[in-house]
């Protein structure tokens, strides 16, 4: 996409930011299905991804939209080969969430209280977007004095693709 900067480079820079700040958590976007792009491109992709491990990836299917320079590109991919391409890259991101995730396993963690639902809270960490990112479910008890808004020290239990489970 032009972005000026070799694939090289960018796994360098990532692995400088990882070696100088060990706790990072990396987010990034991809468009799937951008015109043109190749079996080849999608594979470089997946094994970037899967090289790199970003604690937080989203992905969307390319969409043509009038008015942009792409509109006007040929090579638009059926929309079953980029649903195909985003489920892969999907499934890939969900292997490396739960890698991610089992790392708080026995971790004591700040959270900050976002709702009460029912008999549970449901919170987030510091690395986690509101109402984007997986949350921490912390099962209501009597000797648990937790309020909405209220940060917390949770002990992660159990880990998922996505979500946490707090004590």
């Amino acid at each position: 996409m032009n972005r000026g900067v070799t694939k090289r480079e960018i796994i360098l820079l990532i692995n400088k930011i990882r070696k100088k700040i060990p706790q990072i958590f990396l987010r990034t976007s991809i468009i799937v299905g951008f015109p043109s792009e190749t079996e080849e491109e999608f594979k470089e992709l997946m094994d970037f991804v899967a090289r790199v491990k970003f604690e937080r990836l989203g992905a969307f299917l390319y969409s043509r939209e009038e008015n942009t320079p792409a509109y006007s590109f040929t090579g638009h991919l059926h929309y079953k080969r980029k649903l195909r391409r985003y489920r892969l890259l999907m499934e890939l991101q969900r292997e490396i969430s739960l890698e991610v995730n089992r790392k708080f396993l026995g971790k004591r963690v700040e959270v900050l209280v976002d709702e009460e639902v029912q008999d549970t809270y449901l919170a987030r960490t510091q690395f986690s977007c509101y109402e984007i990112d997986g949350v921490v479910y912390i099962g209501k008890s009597k000797d648990k004095r937790i309020r909405v808004g209220d940060f917390y020290h949770s002990k992660i239990i159990d880990a998922y693709e996505y979500d946490l489970v707090g004590e």
